[in-house]
């Protein structure tokens, strides 16, 4: 990438930017004039036997016109010297002259590099669908809802930290057997055979179960210790659709949260219940309701018939609302059966009944059946003219364009040859569809090569419009505006942006982007010290990255300033969270919008537990970790990677367990092989050690000192090496928003660029960065506007 990468901020960058200049202006002998410099100045540290920063000097080329990799080193050097970052403290400084004649040189040599290069750029990286785009791109054509990647392989991870890039998406014949086998899950699901199933109708109105696991109260009335239970012995379904509905009326509380419906099927095979749920439903609105769950039973944990100790089909309805408030004792009533003391101040559902459906179809064969197998017009359905039709309607959508009649040929071909290995028609073509599955134009996002720039067609853009906003195929509206060729039109393009943009597929944009580029897809790695933090539940963690998708969302929705992200007068919370924070009046599951008074410490990314946790240890902060983050993730601007065989604080002062964090890290960084790195990341973690592991805020820290635990002030003073001086989380914000505004602003277009294009931005993308970056300037850095100036611009368009 274009943006600060992996170099060692030492002497070496000067020595390496003054050799090029030279030697690229004035024709001198690199030998003689200017490999002395480097080699007593830089290579004990970047040659042979030492590799800082994984930079080699001796071996570096200066072929910048076919070594773009070299290029964007040398785009680094220019980067370091105009930010003033070398060299670096303990070394002899350039004087003015010399730092005016390295730039300059280095400017025009770069400026003519890029030139060149562009002449060849506009090469389309192939991409091939990840796991969120393959999973929502086949429910959308195949329209059945199951999960599709349960045995795809997980996505490699970019270098910018993007699950999308398309250098790293790779495939193995292992992975494109997955997907045939997929395929064929699915098109056996879909396309039906034989006549119309037995459909099963079973309604409950209180408990039916004689023996099940765990201390709960059976009841219809749900607090937090009933469970309403319904259980079918034998008649039910093995497979298919099915549909649980359930009639109930919600008591809501005041200053309390919602009663929260949890719908549930399995079976308790012995000693253990199996079931898979439902997503959970925030009841808000009191008296008699019904809501239906709709579901595969192929999905769900089912019995084997005949086998297990008590058989038959479980649906467990509960209200899974809980205040965290301490559970009342159990008691026994007058038969022996378990029941709790009511507990008035909390919220309840009362179950009126609970239906069970099976194979309930309208009509057969059913809706998405007939979307691929349509009516024959020639009423002939085994006919090569219908598999043709068939072919080349499902093919158009699957590969997002339209088919040569050549490519429909080579699928009627395969057909044909297999035809007489099938002993029916639906099982044959059923086959067919599933190799359309695993061809190139669907797995991948292909587009025609060019060795010149062009401009993508309407339909090639209506395509990267779709997966980069919704992560899955263009909708019906987006084809045909495409096919018309209207789409560039800029009046239908920015229309369309906002449609999409207000359509609910968008949150798709706003989690993937989100989790990607700050790390939250890390969080679950992060084990939370029980000894530390007792009561922590881990489902707290997706609470805390929920806040942080719900307020970029809120930036989005709004077009609000992405400088909120730094520094806030609100943020997005829910009941469990606010509850975390110690946040009061804050009620229910859903995210809402809550002001923050000036005293709050909660406004922006770096006070979010989301991104707290994921850096930290789980039993403590950790400000290197955290100081990592805000250079790479905020700054784009990462330090070079730790050497090996880096040492551990030296802890052999008897007083070391007594010193602030600050204070530490500063004998650490005594060692001067730890000092070039530290001095530079240290203060920005440090500014950060008023929050806990778990985003809690603090003003005193608890140490192990020998044998016995003690509290010390937590220390958030800290300098950086410009001499800056930031105090807490206060005064980085500061610092970030009046000082590094411009650096901040540019790292976000640089990656939503990257997430939008899936590939690593180059040096011949800068030009483009820092023009859209000086529109969003414009915009008061507004994030919708952003996204207008992504999708208008020359990479994303092509021209």
């Amino acid at each position: 990438m274009f943006a600060r990468r992996l170099l060692s901020r030492s002497l070496l960058i000067c020595c390496v930017a003054a050799a090029f200049a030279v030697q690229q202006a004035m024709a001198v002998d690199f030998q003689s004039d200017i490999f002395p410099i480097l080699e007593s100045h830089c290579i004990r540290c970047h040659g042979p036997e030492l590799q800082e920063g994984k930079l080699r000097l001796d071996t570096l080329s200066i072929d910048l016109i076919n070594d773009r990799s070299a290029t964007e080193n040398w785009h680094e050097v220019l980067n370091v010297l105009d930010a003033g970052e070398m060299p670096p403290e303990g070394e002899p400084r350039l004087d003015a002259g010399q730092h005016e004649r390295l730039t300059a040189w280095l400017s025009t040599s770069l400026k003519e590099a890029l030139h060149l290069q562009r002449r060849t750029d506009g090469r389309v990286v192939i991409r091939r669908l990840n796991r969120a785009e393959y999973q929502y791109t086949m429910q959308d054509l195949i329209g059945l809802d199951m999960d599709y990647v349960r045995d795809i392989p997980p996505d490699a991870v970019s270098s910018d930290g993007f699950l999308n890039d398309g250098r790293s998406l790779q495939m193995s014949p292992l992975q494109l057997e997955c997907y045939l086998a997929t395929a064929r899950v699915a098109f056996n699901h879909v396309i039906v055979t034989g006549d119309k199933p037995n459909a099963y109708d079973h309604t409950f109105t209180e408990c039916k179960i004689d023996t099940w696991l765990g201390n709960a109260e059976r009841s219809n009335r749900l607090g937090r210790q009933q469970e309403f239970l319904a259980k079918i012995v034998n008649d039910y379904p093995d497979a298919g659709e099915f549909l649980v509905r359930v009639k109930f009326s919600a008591e809501i509380k005041p200053n309390i949260g919602f009663p929260l419906l949890e719908v549930s099927v399995g079976y308790q095979p012995d000693t253990e219940i199996l079931l898979d749920n439902f997503d959970v439903v925030e009841v808000t609105t009191s008296g008699t309701q019904t809501l239906e769950f709709r579901g595969r039973l192929e999905g769900f944990p089912l019995p084997v018939r005949g086998q297990g100790k008590y058989p038959g089909l479980v649906v467990r309805v509960r209200n899974v609302y809980n205040d965290q408030s301490p559970l009342p004792a159990e008691q026994k009533d007058s038969a022996g059966k378990t029941i709790y003391p009511d507990e008035p101040h909390l919220p309840t559902l009362t179950i009126q009944s609970v239906e069970f459906q099976g194979n309930s179809y309208e009509q057969w064969p059913p809706a998405t059946h007939r979307q691929i197998l349509f009516e024959a017009t020639d009423g002939e359905p085994e006919s090569d003219a219908y598999v043709i039709e068939v072919l080349k309607r499902f093919m158009t959508r699957a590969f997002r364009r339209n088919v040569d009649d050549s490519e429909v040929e080579r699928l009627l071909g395969f057909y044909q040859s297999i035809r007489p290995d099938f002993p029916t028609f639906v099982e044959a073509i059923r086959e067919t569809l599933a190799m359309v599955l695993i061809q190139p134009e669907f797995l991948y996002r292909i587009e025609p090569s060019s060795v010149d720039k062009r401009q993508v067609t309407d339909i090639e853009l209506a395509s990267r419009l779709s997966y980069f906003l919704w992560s899955t195929m263009p909708d019906e509206h987006l084809m045909e505006l495409a096919s018309a060729g209207k789409l560039h039109e800029p009046g239908n393009l920015i229309q369309e942006v906002n449609r999409m943009l207000a359509d609910r597929r968008s949150q798709r944009l706003v989690e993937q982007f989100t989790d990607q580029w700050l790390g939250l897809n890390m969080i679950d790695n992060v084990a939370v010290s029980r000894d530390r933090f007792p009561r922590f539940d881990d489902k707290l963690k997706q609470e805390m990255c929920g806040e942080t998708r719900a307020f970029v969302g809120e930036l989005l929705r709004e077009n609000l300033s992405v400088m909120n992200l730094i520094q806030s007068d609100f943020t997005m919370l829910n009941e469990p969270l606010a509850r975390h924070y110690g946040i009061n009046d804050v009620f229910g599951r859903g995210f809402q919008r809550v002001p923050l008074g000036v005293t709050s410490h909660r406004g922006g990314l770096l006070a979010q537990a989301s991104v707290l946790l994921v850096n930290s240890t789980g039993s403590d902060s950790h400000p290197v970790r955290r100081a990592v983050w805000i250079r790479d993730r905020l700054l784009n601007d990462p330090p070079a990677p730790p050497p090996p065989n880096v040492p551990s604080l030296d802890d052999k002062d008897p007083k070391f367990h007594e010193l602030s964090v600050r204070e530490q890290m500063e004998i650490h960084r005594a060692q001067e092989s730890c000092d070039r790195c530290h001095r530079n990341i240290d203060p920005w973690g440090i500014a950060l050690e008023c929050f806990d592991a778990v985003g809690n805020w603090r003003t005193e820290v608890p140490r192990k000192v020998f044998d016995e635990v003690r509290m010390f002030a937590v220390e958030t003073t800290s300098k950086l090496p410009d001499g800056h001086e930031m105090v807490g989380i206060e005064g980085l914000q500061s610092y970030l928003l009046n000082e590094r505004k411009h650096e901040f602003a540019t790292s976000i277009v640089a990656r939503l660029l990257t997430y939008a294009m899936g590939r690593k931005l180059e040096l011949t993308d800068q030009e483009v960065v820092n023009e859209i970056t000086a529109q969003f300037a414009s915009n008061d850095y507004e994030l919708k506007s952003l996204i207008h100036l992504i999708v208008a611009s020359e990479p994303f368009q092509g021209k």
